[in-house]
């Protein structure tokens, strides 16, 4: 009689110890959910302004009788990044990574194409293969932001990058 209780309890302890390990689990795996879901709440750093900076200029094609002008249209984009005021702890920027960089809806005219940043002392922006954004733009954490070697100050900083829509129109004056 004693081994059959022994053996019952064992199985009781058995499924005890099985009930505990899968709540220990399916709490676990809640909480992994819930991050996934709402992500990092209280981020040593944060994006505090977004400035979009739009022009359009137009490029004479010919000579000096007609004007025939190609329209570009420049989208300057500047993302400042700033330190939370609500996080306590010391943090700095290691790099900030741009991807995904997608056009929803293409325009009815032109073609839109994203420039970072040209390394050149006499122009901002050069028109360039090695200038493209293609699968993502980096900045490196340093002292100071500076846009030309592309990095950012170590405790927040102005990164910025041109989206282009070249071909948008022609226009003839005679």
């Amino acid at each position: 009689m004693e081994d059959l209780g022994l053996k019952f309890r064992k199985i009781i302890y058995f499924f005890i110890a099985l009930f505990i390990i899968a709540l220990i689990v399916t709490i676990v795996c809640l909480l992994i959910l819930k991050y996934e879901v709402e992500g990092e709440d209280n981020m040593p750093f944060e994006l505090t302004q977004l400035v979009v900076v739009s022009t359009a200029e137009g490029k004479d094609i010919e000579g000096e009788k007609t004007w025939n002008f190609n329209l570009t249209q420049y989208n300057d984009i500047f993302l400042t990044i700033s330190k939370n005021k609500n996080y306590k702890e010391t943090e700095i920027i290691k790099k900030v990574i741009i991807e995904n960089l997608k056009v929803e809806e293409k325009p009815i005219k032109g073609e839109i194409v994203a420039y970072m940043i040209s390394s050149s002392r006499d122009t901002t922006y050069e028109y360039k293969d090695e200038y493209l954004i293609k699968d993502n733009l980096q900045f490196k954490g340093d002292e100071e932001t500076n846009l030309k070697e592309r990095t950012i100050a170590n405790q927040g900083g102005v990164i910025s990058f041109r989206y282009v829509n070249t071909n948008l129109r022609r226009i003839f004056i005679r």
